[in-house]
């Protein structure tokens, strides 16, 4: 019994100091982001602000945008379209090409599922130059499709494994029994075969919403007018505005709890799900 009690603790303490290891930055920006400019730049830093005031989200909210940079309305707008976009066509594509390689008899079906999990082997960052090349040719620069067909792309392989791993959990019964009654493939899929993979498509949402709206090096690259510009490339614009001992940490810090509010509130909704469709292949009767 005290061995029990032993591990117990030990678990317990364990799982604590990681939560305190990742809440942490997370508290220090928030912090940070109401902190007065005298209590933020100061040798002798506070884990608590002495007079805690909301200006920076203020002052970022209603910036103007000027001829280098946007401002943090458009790009949180424009960042949203992209993800939603990337979400929806990935978890559509995704659905579809697993249910087809995996309740379906498609001919050559774990050659071709190989063929799309073979590019997670490739470094993504050696496909830069002739993505930009392709994306430049098809006229989808500063455009919401062009960033949405490369987002949902670079998510196919995930999208496919989470997907066919969900699929292959669910007992292959059931759709005999449905085609026994006279249901289309395409019904049984809606109606029967979908909601029962609801887990592993909310986990694929998850990912590909994370990977969408925190992405950089695309919106960089793919996006050059102040307009289209993405809440990721407004935040580093922002940190290089001021001069070299004038940062606007203030501002920056606000801007970056803006940023990731939306992805911890959605991870929140869906933490159940995420954790069934990770793991929920795991173990199959």
């Amino acid at each position: 019994m005290k061995k029990y009690k032993t591990d117990w603790y030990l678990y317990y303490l364990i799982n604590v100091t990681l939560i305190i290891l990742v809440s942490f930055p997370i508290y220090w920006a928030f912090v940070s982001s109401i902190k007065p400019p005298n209590e933020l730049i100061t040798n002798t830093p506070t884990l608590f602000p002495i007079n805690p005031t909301f200006e920076s989200y203020e002052r970022i909210w209603n910036l103007e945008p000027t001829s280098s940079r946007g401002n943090v309305r458009s790009a949180f707008t424009n960042s949203a379209i992209v993800s939603i976009g990337t979400v929806v066509l990935s978890a559509i594509i995704s659905t579809l090409a697993a249910y087809a390689l995996t309740i379906l008899r498609t001919p050559f079906r774990h050659f071709i599922f190989l063929l799309i999990i073979m590019p997670i082997l490739i470094p993504g960052i050696s496909l830069l130059i002739p993505l930009y090349k392709l994306v430049k040719e098809l006229g989808l620069m500063n455009s919401y499709l062009g960033l949405i067909l490369i987002h949902s792309t670079g998510m196919l392989t995930l999208g496919v494994f989470l997907m066919r791993n969900a699929f292959m959990s669910i007992p292959t019964s059931l759709r005999e029994v449905a085609l026994l009654e006279g249901s289309s493939e395409l019904r049984i899929m809606f109606t029967v075969m979908l909601p029962l993979a609801i887990p592993g498509l909310l986990t694929l949402m998850v990912f590909a919403l994370y990977g969408s709206w925190n992405d950089f090096i695309l919106a960089f690259l793919f996006v050059n007018t102040i307009d289209m510009e993405m809440l990721n490339v407004f935040l580093m614009k922002l940190t290089f505005a001021g001069s070299q001992f004038d940062t606007f940490w203030g501002l920056l810090n606000a801007g970056a709890i803006i940023s990731f509010v939306p992805i911890i509130v959605f991870y929140i909704f869906l933490q159940q799900y995420f954790v069934r469709g990770v793991t929920g292949s795991a173990v199959k009767e």
